[in-house]
């Protein structure tokens, strides 16, 4: 704030010169209203340069000071912006596996820890947002699952981001594993994604518009390539040696208020790229596999409700998705290759499945998910499996789960067998789970 004495000051002695002028008694009154405001004009400007003065030598370290000592930084000796500092997080998955014949976890464990995900995320600039978020696991090691720039200053109200992210297919598949009200994906996801979901590194552009009366939203991918290499084939060029080699995916979602209490979100997705897929050939080769190109198409729909007066003890989500994958049958690397046979997938495979949750107290939820589906890894039989969650939240810094579930595979592809999972996910920092 400007110290109104000095200036009060300064302009009464400035009116008092000029009172004091002999030349201001005789001027006639349109000379005298043009010499007010000229002196008002004077006095704002010697205002606004004070203020300016001011502002230039206020440093944080000197505004810290008026309500207590600054502290000079690490290094140095005067005091930096804090909000350079990223915020920094951790989230511990812990899982336990208590399934009556074997644990079913990929690493076979029983009590284990599935991941501890490291998170930095600030504000680059006035353009630029930077989100890195690093896996750590006993099976995987250190792994980079999310780190994007997401463009913050674009015209249009478009958002854009570069960098690897959680690929926008489908409903689940960009939430976290530790965020999910359920231990896994649906299978449908880890079947044709993979147990940890689609991760890409490119390039994502989205735009909020509603030319329709309700709000929606348009998200486009053009990334690396359709998911991981498969262990073991190799082909005689990258799948990705070309531009169409890439993967490309788009998402529409259609979101309506039903009431002050309700909403529902419809979306329809795509995806597609090229991908190893296994050949057998009786002559010698170097190779393997062939590229072939595989699709992904898919619908979901979201019910939420949640009363207004009991929003903190009430609230219940409805939510299925169907997908269907498309496989190429007769792939162009194939050609030319007559003593090579193709042994990748001769059929398309589809997968739904259908999750409710309904809130009993302030921080208790139950859940329960349905999966269906033709499963690829298993020549397309059918796997059916239900499953029921209890969630509870301690704080919003923890979470609890205990989850059953029954797996039903056809008799060809398996028994039907029961899993008992227990799950505990905490925060540490300012990346704490949270509801989808």
């Amino acid at each position: 704030m400007r110290p109104h004495g000095v200036l009060t000051a300064a302009g009464l002695a400035l009116l008092g010169a000029i009172a004091a002028s002999p030349v201001a008694g005789q001027r006639p009154d349109t000379m005298a209203k043009r010499d007010s405001a000229a002196r008002t004009d004077s006095i704002a400007r010697a205002d606004s340069i004070f203020l300016a003065q001011q502002l230039a030598n206020t440093t944080p370290a000197s505004r810290a000071g008026s309500a207590g000592a600054a502290t000079p930084a690490q290094g140095g000796t005067g005091a930096i912006n804090p909000r350079l500092l990223p915020d920094v997080s951790a989230v511990g998955d812990l899982v336990g596996d208590l399934s009556p014949k074997h644990s079913t976890q990929e690493d076979q464990s029983r009590l284990g820890v599935r991941e501890v995900e490291i998170a930095v995320q600030a504000a680059v600039d006035p353009y630029f947002r930077g989100d890195i978020f690093l896996g750590l696991s006993d099976a995987e090691g250190v792994s980079i699952e999310q780190a994007y720039l997401t463009a913050t200053a674009l015209p249009y109200a478009l958002e854009a981001r570069i960098g690897r992210f959680l690929m926008p297919v489908g409903k689940q598949n960009t939430t976290h594993r530790h965020d999910l009200h359920t231990v896994e994906y649906p299978y449908v996801i880890q079947r044709f994604f993979g147990p940890e979901g689609l991760k890409g590194t490119g390039v994502w552009a989205s735009r909020i518009f509603a030319p329709l009366g309700f709000y929606q939203e348009l998200q486009l991918t053009a990334v690396d390539r359709y998911g991981e290499a498969a262990e073991g084939l190799t082909t005689s060029e990258p799948v990705n040696r070309t531009l169409g080699g890439l993967a490309f995916s788009a998402r529409l979602r259609n979101y309506w208020d039903l009431s002050q209490a309700s909403n529902v979100e419809l979306a329809a997705t795509a995806i597609t790229g090229r991908v190893e897929q296994p050949i057998a050939t009786t002559g010698v080769l170097e190779f393997n596999a062939v590229g072939a190109r595989q699709s992904v198409i898919g619908a979901d729909f979201t019910y939420r409700w949640r009363p207004l007066q009991q929003g903190l003890y009430r609230s219940f989500i409805f939510q299925a998705e169907l997908m269907r994958q498309l496989n190429e049958r007769s792939p162009h690397d194939l050609a030319g290759l007559d003593d090579a046979t193709f042994e990748g997938p001769g059929r398309d495979f589809n997968g739904a499945y259908a999750f409710a949750r309904y809130q009993l107290t302030r921080r208790l939820f139950l859940g329960s998910r349905y999966d269906w589906l033709q499963d690829p890894q298993a020549a397309g039989s059918t796997f059916q499996a239900g499953s029921g969650y209890l969630e509870w939240f301690p704080s919003e810094f923890s979470k609890l789960v205990a989850a059953y579930e029954r797996v039903m595979p056809d008799a060809a592809a398996g028994e039907k067998s029961n899993r008992l999972l227990l799950q505990a996910a905490f925060s540490l920092g300012p990346h704490k789970p949270h509801p989808f």
